[in-house]
């Protein structure tokens, strides 16, 4: 009888994971072509570098199944390029392939937070593992930071998924002692690496911690040579990677967004009270390092601050809706009662969950800006386990007379929230994050592909940057023509102008159109800067409205052009 009502038990928890996982689903996959807005900047490099890749088995640039991808000289990370090939191959050069990897693994991840939280708390008496894992689970499905990342096609979502599998299998490996599940953790530990760079510091913290907390289950005299042979499986994983994260091309975007190299104007501030004030003090006060070692501890904190987690979230509208923290508001009230109910787990599962979330926004602090939801967004899986603690230790505390009360209170004021949430990011952040998703460039090509018969050459402004990978996407241009004959200044009939911050562009606004495009018969896409300028020397065709109802793009003919 006790074996059946257990059966029971596991039948109703598994059925309840179910319709969270399928409501993460739908959450994660409505209409994700057309919200967010368009394809930025990236989304648009990945997918057609994983359409070159199935093509000809070729970057953009000519290089054979490449771990770096040159893409915009940032060098990206290979493998959520390589995992959108699959569905370029199964779905077609599109928007919804472009953001499929991320948002199938988003809705995976559900499943998995749910089994590694089970791990983690299978040897906890204070609380029902099953309660606390549907509980988290179901927090991290409902949560704008994770549903904002796994609606877009970034590479960290998808790295995310990789990281809680790996700690399943480990915590697995803990829990039975059955080395198949350390020697896939170490496999999954090192393919971390091939997602994003923020992982390059975040796992190696995460396992040291790991080895730290569990010393006499890795290190044992019966277990030490499981141990070895599975760290030496993480670096033959790693290994052909190496040389490329040590690499001049492995380290571009990280020394692009590094606090050394963008607090520059603070050091010369400091250089300037150093020698007015001189001496042993001047030096020791107003030292260079003393600026990088502030501005990082600053960016570092920032991550944890209330302002952060509950009420404006990231500033960059692509990280985020407008006046949402990354959790939401109600989040506060549990987070103090989830802190107590943390220091009162047992040893080690208490030291994973400090450890996890200590480490996750190491790296985003050494760059810049700060606070930045996509390089901490490791974070959300222990930050949503808290709340989940806090939850269910004032639900213990209230004792049994409250607790139906408790739960519909709490209940109204999740919902409340989540509808919200929702609407807003369907409704009103289409319109005022749309040119922070580089929307108009869809419309643009649309126009241009109706109309370029006319024309010997189409010039595409490069104000809002990299023009030529939108034309190939939207074009379906042929990989292996491109890499023969193309390149980021044109292609075919295309001339695309330069961006006047970016590789020591000239803009369109400056140039002589007709001697640029080498023939009077032109069609000519114009930023609003660039049209004011060359206003009296073009005539508008049309008009390129972003869905912020902003003029994007002025399309026109030169002035003297007969019709």
């Amino acid at each position: 009888m006790t074996r059946f009502l257990k059966s029971v038990r596991r039948y109703k928890v598994y059925l309840v994971l179910a319709a969270i996982f399928l409501f993460a689903g739908f959450v994660r996959f409505y209409n994700i072509s057309e919200v967010p807005v368009s394809l930025y900047w990236d989304e648009v490099s990945q997918v057609y570098s994983a359409y070159s890749i199935l093509e000809t088995g070729k970057d953009e640039y000519g290089n054979s199944f490449p771990l770096l991808f040159r893409a915009f000289e940032d060098y990206k990370t290979p493998a959520n390029i390589y995992l959108t090939a699959i569905s370029v191959k199964l779905f077609g050069l599109n928007e919804f392939s472009a953001r499929f990897s991320s948002a199938f693994l988003g809705t995976l991840s559900i499943f998995f937070v749910f089994l590694f939280i089970k791990e983690l708390f299978r040897k906890v008496e204070l609380v029902n593992s099953n309660y606390i894992a549907l509980l988290a689970a179901f927090l991290v499905a409902i949560s704008p930071w994770h549903i904002l990342f796994s609606r877009a096609g970034f590479e960290a979502n998808s790295g995310l998924f990789i990281v809680i599998l790996a700690m399943c299998l480990f915590l697995k490996y803990i829990n039975t002692n059955l080395f198949k599940y350390f020697i896939f953790s170490m496999i999954s530990f090192s393919l971390t690496f091939y997602f994003y760079r923020s992982l390059w510091i975040f796992v190696p913290l995460l396992i040291t911690g790991l080895f730290i907390i569990y010393p006499k289950t890795l290190f044992s005299k019966e277990n030490l040579k499981k141990t070895i042979l599975g760290i030496l499986i993480f670096f033959i994983v790693l290994s052909p990677f190496i040389p490329k994260m040590l690499s001049s091309e492995g380290f571009t975007r990280s020394n692009q967004a590094s606090v050394i190299n963008n607090s520059q104007e603070k050091v010369l501030e400091f250089s300037k009270k150093q020698e007015k004030v001189g001496g042993v003090v001047g030096k020791i006060i107003f030292n260079r390092r003393v600026v990088y070692t502030t501005e990082y501890i600053e960016g570092y904190l920032s991550h944890f601050s209330p302002n952060f987690l509950f009420f404006n979230g990231d500033s960059n509208l692509r990280h985020g809706v407008r006046g949402v923290g990354v959790l939401y508001l109600w989040g506060a009230i549990f987070i103090i009662p989830g802190i107590i109910a943390l220091l009162r787990l047992e040893r080690k599962t208490k030291l994973v969950i400090i450890i996890w979330i200590l480490a996750a926004p190491v790296a985003a602090a050494l760059s810049v800006p700060t606070p930045h939801a996509l390089r901490s967004l490791y974070m959300i899986p222990m930050i949503q386990l808290i709340v989940a603690l806090g939850m269910i230790w004032i639900y213990q505390l209230v004792g049994k007379r409250y607790q139906k009360g408790f739960i519909l209170v709490t209940t109204g004021i999740i919902l409340y929230f989540f509808v919200s949430f929702i609407s807003s990011y369907f409704g009103e952040y289409s319109k005022y994050s749309s040119s922070e998703w580089a929307d108009g460039y869809r419309q643009l090509a649309q126009y241009v592909f109706e109309n370029e018969n006319k024309y010997e050459k189409v010039i595409i402004s490069g104000h809002f940057w990299q023009p030529y990978i939108y034309f190939l996407f939207y074009s379906k241009y042929d990989p292996s023509v491109y890499q023969a004959s193309g390149d980021k200044k044109g292609f075919g009939k295309y001339l695309f102008g330069g961006t006047s911050w970016d590789m020591a562009g000239r803009e369109l606004g400056e140039l002589d159109l007709e001697e640029y495009g080498e023939t009077p018969n032109l069609l000519i896409a114009l930023s609003p800067i660039e049209y004011s300028l060359q206003k009296e020397k073009v005539r508008v065709v049309h008009t390129i409205i972003n869905h912020n109802n902003e003029p994007v793009f002025f399309l026109g003919e030169l002035n003297d052009r007969k019709p």
